[in-house]
């Protein structure tokens, strides 16, 4: 049927991207840009699979597939809530823990309004670029992979292969997540990344639309950088472990929000993999192509 076809699409996509991470992270290891560069493999990826192994009359089925002329309607409300309460929570923790203090903040009605475009600005450009990485990881691999197993499941391994997308960059490179131990920070931040693939698949399933998603990880991004400004730390390793993307205090938030999703979604009160779904009912699996 699909099946190996699918699998080999998933096994090339995270080969490809795989080896780009790597490759990024050996060759600019001290470069702020490797970065940027990263957010752009799983996108480079797709481009690559569509001209290499998507038959040429599938290839703008697959685009068409991400959703990108449909905004999410109503999906965007959680998508760019859900991060404001997460960091919330995480950089809370690390006050009321006694390892960072809010640092003060004088508010002016110029520079309110000034920072209130800049963030306005920031969230706008920064959901285009992070769609880079969603068309990869929610767009193309989620999809592939629920169709071997629930989508619950489907959406914690791609949180778990997104995050150990990460690991080039915080094992070899020095520009991201740098402040801490690699034997804590790195696995905190795989764990971390793997329980907030839940929010993102959820926002997938929801709206079948890569914006939400793309919305959803540029507010988490946007969202503790400025919780990070916020505080000031004593030690910035502390801090990592507490509020940062490494943090317990964010892992927690993150798993909690995720766990609320996993028991509660009505998106997954029926969570067949398609697989099943098609034994089950033949007629399934022309449902999911519609």
């Amino acid at each position: 049927m699909f099946g190996s076809n699918v699998f080999r699409e998933i096994a090339v996509f995270v080969a490809v991207a795989y080896s780009l991470a790597i490759g990024i992270a050996v060759v600019l290891p001290d470069a702020g840009i490797n970065m940027m560069l990263s957010v752009l493999i799983p996108v480079v990826t797709v481009a690559i699979m569509t001209f290499t192994i998507i038959p040429k009359g599938k290839r703008r089925e697959l685009w068409n597939s991400f959703g990108l002329r449909r905004s999410g309607g109503s999906a965007l409300r959680p998508a760019l809530a859900i991060p404001m309460v997460l960091v919330i929570l995480a950089y809370g923790a690390a006050v009321l823990s006694g390892v960072a203090d809010f640092v003060s903040i004088h508010f002016t009605p110029l520079g309110s309004a000034s920072w209130v475009a800049d963030l306005v600005i920031e969230l706008a450009i920064g959901t285009v670029f992070i769609l880079g990485e969603e068309i990869g990881w929610r767009g193309f691999l989620l999809p592939r992979i629920q169709q071997f197993t629930n989508r619950r499941k489907a959406a914690l391994l791609t949180g778990f292969i997104h995050g150990c997308f990460h690991l080039p960059l915080i094992l070899i490179a020095t520009t991201y997540d740098a402040d801490g131990s690699r034997w804590i920070v790195a696995p905190m931040a795989v764990a971390t990344i793997t329980v907030a693939g839940i929010f993102y698949a959820y926002l997938w399933d929801r709206s079948h639309t890569v914006w939400p998603v793309a919305v959803a990880h540029n507010a988490a991004n946007t969202a503790f950088v400025l919780g990070a400004a916020a505080v000031v730390a004593a030690s910035p390793a502390d801090l990592a472990y507490v509020a940062g993307e490494s943090g317990i205090a964010t892992f927690g938030a993150v798993a909690l929000v995720g766990a609320v999703y996993l028991g509660r979604a009505k998106v997954w009160r029926r969570d067949l993999p398609l697989v099943e779904a098609v034994q089950v009912n033949p007629k399934a699996e022309v449902a999911m192509q519609l």
